[in-house]
């Protein structure tokens, strides 16, 4: 566990560091000083690309999305900080896999909430895990649970006991998993997004769990289990997520406040970036790259991105 760190705060930590070594080169924003004179809050700002689409995990594709999924909400597993490549405890504090590399048991921790103070459990998997491969809720995503045993046949139609597949609750805190056929990058897949948890006994309140586009995510509705909560909300303005009082690790959450921006343009995003209104952007435009390398190296951070493209 000494390694282990949060999702979000990996890029955070990235970004603040590269914001850290560019102050002495470009203006920066003050922090306002909190109230009857305590420490100024340690709020990142942070450019987001774009308005997000919603803030239901098992419908969204977009990055964008993916930076506010990875405060929001927690799955099973998270990436290690050193080695993004080696899935660490999340949810769950520990697993066991099968010699046959079909079966993994996850063990859940019993301090895991949501931020309603409600315990993450088991069945909320099991729950989120089918309501995923419901085909009317149309999720983009559900291919990716496809190696869970009987899963495909479940989204197609072929079974309609959701009992069938390979998802089960051993008890509250016990989670089986058996797919169908060996997947020795499973843990990996599983920091998707597509995996996480959605807060069943709210969804249910606002439309059922078979539709998308509820108001379980509008911002007095909103639930999550990730290391922020939801704050605030003004569509095309910003976002803000707020430390959850409620999230098992919140003693090495250190950011107060995280204040997403859907900025449209790569070029204002930049320049908001470069006079100090934001401490990240995950952008450059082209004709920037060079002068980034010439005149602040250290705020530049270039990394592989895994895709794929197709021409017709």
């Amino acid at each position: 566990m000494s390694k282990r760190s949060l999702t979000f705060l990996v890029v955070c930590a990235g970004a603040l560091l590269a914001f850290a070594s560019g102050c002495s080169k470009r203006e920066t924003t003050p922090a306002a000083s909190g109230p009857d004179g305590a420490p100024p809050k340690k709020i990142l700002h942070f450019g987001n690309g774009s308005e997000p689409q919603d803030l239901d995990p098992q419908i969204l594709t977009g990055v964008p999305e993916h930076h506010l999924m990875n405060a929001l909400f927690e799955g099973l597993v998270s990436p290690d900080p050193e080695d993004k490549g080696v899935p660490q405890p999340g949810v769950a504090e520990r697993w066991e896999i099968s010699p046959d590399g079909l079966v993994y048991t996850f063990h859940l921790r019993a301090d895991a909430h949501w931020t309603d103070g409600q315990p993450v459990t088991a069945q909320d998997f099991v729950a989120s895990y089918r309501r995923m491969l419901t085909p009317s809720l149309g999720a983009d995503y559900a291919y990716m649970l496809f190696h869970l045993d009987g899963a495909e046949d479940f989204y197609r139609g072929l079974i309609t006991d959701f009992a069938q597949t390979g998802c089960k609750a051993l008890d509250d805190h016990t989670l089986q998993l058996k797919l169908r056929q060996p997947a020795p990058f499973l843990l990996n897949a599983m920091q998707h997004y597509a995996w996480f948890p959605v807060p069943v006994h709210v969804v249910e309140k606002f439309g059922g769990l078979d539709r998308k586009g509820t108001d379980w995510t509008r911002l007095e509705n909103f639930v999550g289990n990730g290391p922020f909560r939801l704050k605030a909300w003004r569509p095309n303005q910003h976002l803000i997520a707020e430390r959850s009082p409620t999230y098992w690790d919140r003693a090495r959450v250190k950011l107060d406040e995280i204040h997403f921006y859907p900025i449209e343009l790569a070029e204002t995003e930049e320049r908001m970036f470069r006079t100090g209104q934001l401490h990240v952007t995950n952008e450059v435009p082209l004709t920037k790259i060079a002068v980034y390398r010439r005149d602040l190296p250290e705020a530049l951070k270039l990394e592989p991105w895994c895709g794929v493209y197709f021409y017709r």
